[in-house]
């Protein structure tokens, strides 16, 4: 789940990641106060005890829950987007570097079109996996932690249930991951072998329209 030389390579991502998460952590507190107030404002309504002022303290305290949680959920995104905004640059680099060093002998080891595929959208998925994947996988585990410790005070039953079931977050990730590494290499296979295709006929575009055969060519694409 954690490419450790992917991470590595672009080590300066690390501190954002571990922005990200920790602003969607205060964002869980505040929510967690928000639930709290309202479960306190009930009690007092199913008991008859409310008041004007307990009324006004709830909403003060759900408006207050709310400007945080905008703020989080702003700080979050823009710690996101800087621990990708330079995963594409320095990766497109590090494969120009590698094919320069290679040469033109490049396409004894690795096709031409599945070096495009993994300049282009290969490089865009990882965008993905640094400013989503990495945060959202450690805030998950670390949430139930933290409802734990924060319900085991109301309900200790519910609270162990809770964390018992925490395990079954990076299982269902792994599972997932299997199935989806399956599908994407047929699909990558068929990606490339398209992407071949297209660099073919692209190459041999002038013997083409000496036979008029582009044609052909293009309704086969």
């Amino acid at each position: 789940m954690i490419k450790t030389r992917l991470v590595g390579l672009l080590s300066h991502a690390k501190k954002y990641i571990v922005y990200t998460i920790l602003w969607q952590w205060l964002a869980l507190l505040s929510q967690v106060i928000a639930v709290f107030s309202i479960a306190g404002l009930l009690e007092k309504v199913i008991y008859g005890s409310v008041t004007s002022e307990s009324v006004k303290r709830t909403v003060l305290t759900l408006i207050l829950v709310f400007v945080i949680r905008f703020f989080c959920e702003r700080m979050g995104a823009r710690s996101s987007y800087l621990a990708c905004v330079d995963v594409k640059r320095i990766l497109r680099e590090k494969i120009y570097e590698k094919m320069l060093k290679l040469g033109a002998s490049y396409r004894e080891q690795v096709s031409s079109s599945e070096v495009v595929q993994v300049s282009t959208e290969g490089v865009e998925q990882l965008e993905t996996y640094f400013g989503k994947y990495l945060p959202q996988l450690f805030y998950s585990l670390i949430a139930p932690v933290t409802l734990f410790v924060i319900l085991c005070r109301v309900s200790l039953k519910a609270s162990v249930v809770l964390l018992i079931c925490v395990p079954l977050i990076p299982i269902s990730i792994v599972v997932v991951q299997k199935i989806a590494r399956k599908l994407l290499n047929k699909y990558w296979s068929i990606y490339t072998g398209l992407g071949d295709s297209f660099l073919e006929n692209l190459q041999g575009l002038t013997t083409l329209k000496i036979y008029q055969a582009d044609q052909q060519k293009a309704d086969e694409m």
